[in-house]
């Protein structure tokens, strides 16, 4: 029994981590170059909308994953004409990007599949199963040797720390901001396409579940360092694991309420927060 449990939380932990973690490197991404992030649930939804609606009419995995990365980066550059070229506060432009993402993906599924709801299922649910972890290893280690073994990696991190530095070599940090925000969208997009191909066979509204959020107090939590990150959305799917898998016992079924369950992540990402806050020192330029 003992080990029943703790082979199906292993397996439930690394598959909830995957979303986490690619929405995790897109926040990343965007809060090293300098621009606060909030917008990585619109991200998440593009992604998990347009990959289960190709999904539908492709039944191409390779179609959907493009398609996924591609929908999330241009739904990116709304966001980054108003913060990079308009000022607007990025926390502003941030929720107003989630709310059209979430208002705008029931008017498109009305046209595509004329139901405001969820989308038709898909057949790619069955395709090879290890596709989001060789995904997620692929996307890690692009990421990792991106941010610290390239010339661009640093001249996009000194966007947030120092921009006067990029300016004096003639480096624009805009530029270096709008290509480090439009690729860590497209692959929070691709951790939406997780949701809807992998852990689904369908796009179900606000299907990512405030992933975006918990992604971004992973980033916040792990201090900005990749490889913090990477742990902290381990953690994460860990905690989420263990209260779907803690469900499955009997005399917790009986004493504890359904809801408490549920609400379990979302408490425990507060806690890690508060208990993490001043430990870690945020891009000078982050606003």
């Amino acid at each position: 029994m003992t080990d029943h449990f703790l082979i199906l939380f292993v397996i439930s932990s690394l598959r909830l981590t995957l979303p986490l973690l690619m929405a995790a490197l897109g926040g990343y991404f965007s809060e090293k170059s300098g621009v606060a992030q909030i917008a990585l649930e619109a991200f998440l939804l593009a992604g998990a909308f347009s990959a289960a609606s190709l999904a539908v009419y492709t039944s191409s995995l390779g179609l959907t994953l493009v398609g996924a990365f591609l929908t999330a980066a241009l739904l990116a550059q709304i966001f980054l004409v108003l913060v990079l070229i308009f000022n607007v506060n990025s926390i502003i432009a941030g929720t107003g990007l989630n709310l059209l993402a979430m208002g705008l993906i029931p008017i498109i599924s009305k046209g595509l599949f004329d139901s405001t709801g969820s989308t038709p299922s898909h057949t790619l649910t069955d395709v090879w199963v290890w596709w989001p972890y060789a995904m997620g290893l692929t996307a890690l280690g692009l990421v990792i040797f991106l941010s610290e073994r390239t010339v661009w990696g640093l001249q996009f991190k000194f966007s947030g720390e120092k921009k006067e530095a990029l300016q004096a070599l003639g480096i624009s940090p805009k530029i270096r901001q709008w290509q480090a925000i439009s690729l860590g969208a497209g692959l929070t997009g691709l951790g939406g396409a997780v949701l809807s191909i992998s852990m689904a066979s369908s796009y179900s509204p606000l299907m990512s579940a405030g992933r975006g959020f918990i992604a971004l107090a992973a980033v916040i939590f792990g201090g900005w360092s990749i490889y913090r990150v990477t742990a902290a959305c381990f953690l994460f799917g860990a905690i989420e694991a263990l209260q779907i898998q803690a469900q499955s016992i009997e005399w917790v079924q009986q004493r504890i309420p359904h809801i408490y369950f549920q609400l379990t992540p979302y408490i425990l990402t507060l806690l890690a927060l508060w208990f993490y806050k001043g430990r870690s020192k945020a891009p000078t330029e982050l606003a």
